[in-house]
């Protein structure tokens, strides 16, 4: 599952074969499932997913305390 959604991240097998500097060809076989992917690969895949949805525009922001915290009155 994270293999295929750093292939979404990166726009397709070839770019994400490049950025984990991999072939192409084991890429596809880890990300069948015919061969296990190894951890370095992973932790790699995982980074590149983070840091891409990281500076996606309009994603999901975690609050900051700078923000003035809450708004509503607590019950």
């Amino acid at each position: 599952m994270t293999l295929r959604r750093a292939v979404e991240w990166c726009g397709g097998v070839d770019a994400l074969g490049d950025a984990l500097n991999v072939d192409g060809d084991s890429l596809k076989k880890w990300i069948s499932g015919k061969e296990e992917v190894p951890n370095e690969v992973f932790v790699q895949a995982v980074g590149l997913i983070l840091e891409a949805s990281a500076s996606k525009p309009g994603g999901r922001r975690t609050p900051d305390s700078n923000d003035g915290g809450r708004k509503d009155p607590r019950h």
